[in-house]
């Protein structure tokens, strides 16, 4: 089909409409890589992955670097089928699943430009015309008052972001939330393994009757017995994030009745396929799927999001793409959310015309 002829890595940095406050961390500017794979024939595919020290033990310092290794790797390497492009990435070195997911996005957005097919073809055809958004409650002061105006937009799905405050007062706030809503919206809450054992038993117990469909990582995402309590006395199901880097540790929390669905992510599980795989698992499980980007992205990692959006077995708990978070964007045709929906494009491969004036502008030195 083609041959990889150059990949080149750099980090750019974007700064939010407003900070997104999450347990531990706020997060003001995305800090994130882009990767471009050009093939012998000049033409060029694109990748992004977002930097995530807390949830993948990757920043953009690191990314660039464990890119630009395995670009060494893949020179020259021959692209026969983008069925074979986890296993071709996977080996090239261990762990770094965000560099590899930036790096399976390029070779996904090159693969469906040879082809001439947007990459939900690739990745099996459209199970839904279009994918549900959900809206994060970040912690900004005038937070509820967002909440109203995405409400009137037709957005049908809210996150609040948990794990910085008391339980109670996060309890509280969710609550709002749902009275803002009303009942036909989704309404969920994220620690971000924010809580303590203690207070994330408190939140579980509530989450009911506060107004939640789902409660997600309460505690550290390797604490599976923790995990196990809070689902035990949850009064809503459990979601797992954090906890879930691989196809295996879905199977840990399924088996140990530790979560009742899993929010899947690029970054965290290497490429499209596993995501894939992670989705027709949890189907079988009957679990519920929620997927999401990290925050925050440009349109180049929301529209690879928003390929897998449509494509996904099932999507209970909704999906989320994040470039509306952001002051700007680097494709001049930004994925768009519309009612409440996002838009996945239907041009070849990733669908978006990367600006590169505005990669240039956000380019990060390192």
């Amino acid at each position: 089909m083609f041959r990889i002829s150059e990949i080149d890595a750099f980090a750019i940095a974007i700064p939010l409409k407003m900070p997104v406050k999450m347990a531990g961390i706020l997060i003001e500017t995305c800090d994130n890589l882009i990767v471009r794979v050009k093939d012998s024939a000049g033409n060029i595919g694109w990748g992004e992955a977002s930097s995530a020290p807390t949830m993948t033990g990757e920043t953009a310092e690191g990314l660039v670097a464990a890119t630009k290794f395995m670009a060494g790797r893949l020179k020259n390497k021959e692209i026969v089928s983008h069925n074979d492009l986890h296993d071709l990435i996977e080996p090239l070195m261990y762990g770094n699943h965000s560099a590899k997911s930036a790096i399976d996005s390029a070779l996904h957005d090159l693969v469906g430009k040879h082809l001439n097919k947007p990459i939900y073809e690739l990745l099996g055809g459209k199970k839904r015309e279009k994918s549900p958004m959900f809206w994060m409650v970040a912690g900004s002061s005038d937070e509820m008052e967002l909440v109203r105006d995405r409400a009137a937009e037709g957005y049908i799905a809210f996150k609040v972001k948990v794990g910085v405050n008391d339980p109670k007062v996060d309890l509280e706030r969710a609550e709002k939330v749902r009275k803002i809503v009303g009942e036909k919206v989704r309404v969920s809450a994220d620690a971000n393994q924010g809580f303590s054992l203690e207070n994330g038993l408190i939140f579980a117990k509530g989450a009911g009757s506060a107004g939640l469909d789902f409660f997600e990582q309460p505690v550290m995402g390797h604490d599976i017995d923790s995990m196990k309590k809070c689902a035990d006395v949850c009064s809503v199901p459990l979601c797992a994030d954090e906890g879930i880097h691989s196809i295996a540790d879905i199977q840990k929390h399924y088996d140990a009745g530790a979560a009742m669905g899993g929010s899947l992510k690029l970054i965290k599980l290497g490429s499209s396929s596993e995501v894939m795989k992670a989705g027709e698992l949890m189907q079988k499980l009957s679990m519920n799927i929620n997927l999401a980007g990290k925050t925050a992205d440009s349109s180049i990692a929301s529209a690879a999001i928003s390929h897998l959006a449509v494509s996904l077995p099932t999507l209970q708990w909704d999906a989320s793409v994040t470039n509306q978070y952001l002051v700007d964007d680097v494709a001049k045709n930004p994925i768009k959310v519309l009612n409440g929906h996002i838009i996945t494009p239907d041009d070849p491969g990733l669908g978006i015309e990367v600006d590169i004036e505005k990669l240039e502008k956000y380019k990060r030195k390192l």
